[in-house]
């Protein structure tokens, strides 16, 4: 009887550890898909980019017909770098106070009358006027050119993020309304899911280091780090979800893979 209570005892506290030693089946995956559309309608004039090609996070992948919006700017950029007007009211306004000075000197020796004087007064106030009205006029301008500018900048579509162009959706000549252009799926960092039986649930904290094993024909051993364990269980299947980031620098693993996980001598080793 003591033996077997001393082997059901050291078979309760072995099985976590077993399992834990077990390979677990994964599926390794991009870390974002980002199906990227246009901020503006119309209609697509140029894609830069084709199926299979690697993109950079902000770089150009399509440009919608924009010769209305170029002309906008154009016609902008004219009115909100014009100075003549601004030069003319400042050229009066200097004239203004100069009479006024002219003025008030013979209003002294009584050569002028008040009237004339008044007079003077008001043209400075007037031509000062008239110089704020211009420089008004000129900032409004300078606003209307960057908001023809942000709307230009709407015509180019931008990457989201780094990764590799997966599926085009439009082509050159269609229209992009309420539709993704194309697709670009992220692949570094590399997520692997892994569904975990919840005998482990407590033993695997975020962290914690795995060896993940792709599948054939990709093979080899590659170290991730768990950045998610899901904290509600499935009760039907006793199971709960575990996230790795597998990092992906240098490209090598593609997205799709099945896998394997083992914790146990990555989680020692660590």
């Amino acid at each position: 009887m003591v033996v077997q209570a001393i082997a059901l005892l050291c078979g309760l506290v072995l099985s976590p550890l077993r399992a834990w030693a077990e390979q677990l089946d994964c599926v390794i995956e991009p870390s974002e898909v980002a199906d990227v559309s246009s901020a503006a309608n119309g209609i697509l004039s140029e894609l830069l980019v084709k199926r299979g090609d690697w993109v950079e996070k902000g770089a150009e992948v399509a440009r919608l017909e924009s010769s209305v919006e170029q002309a906008s700017v154009e016609l902008a950029r004219a009115e909100a770098e014009a100075q003549n007007l601004i030069q003319a009211r400042r050229s009066r306004l200097n004239l203004a106070k100069k009479r006024l000075q002219r003025v008030v000197e013979l209003t002294k020796t009584k050569a002028i009358s008040s009237q004339e004087l008044d007079e003077a007064r008001t043209d400075v106030e007037l031509a000062a006027a008239e110089l704020e009205e211009a420089q008004h006029n000129r900032r409004l301008a300078q606003l209307r050119l960057a908001r023809a500018e942000s709307l230009l900048n709407l015509r180019t579509i931008k990457s989201p993020v780094s990764g590799v162009v997966s599926k085009i959706h439009v082509t050159a000549g269609e229209s992009v309304e309420d539709r993704p252009i194309l697709s670009i799926v992220q692949i570094d960092p590399l997520f692997v899911e892994a569904i975990v039986p919840v005998s482990l649930f407590g033993e695997i904290h975020e962290g914690d280091m795995s060896h993940v094993y792709p599948e054939a024909p990709v093979n080899g051993d590659f170290l991730a780090r768990v950045t998610l364990v899901e904290r509600v269980i499935d009760a039907p299947s006793g199971t709960f979800g575990v996230r790795l980031n597998l990092d992906n620098s240098d490209r090598s693993l593609p997205a799709g893979l099945r896998c394997k996980l083992s914790f146990n001598d990555a989680v020692a080793a660590d």
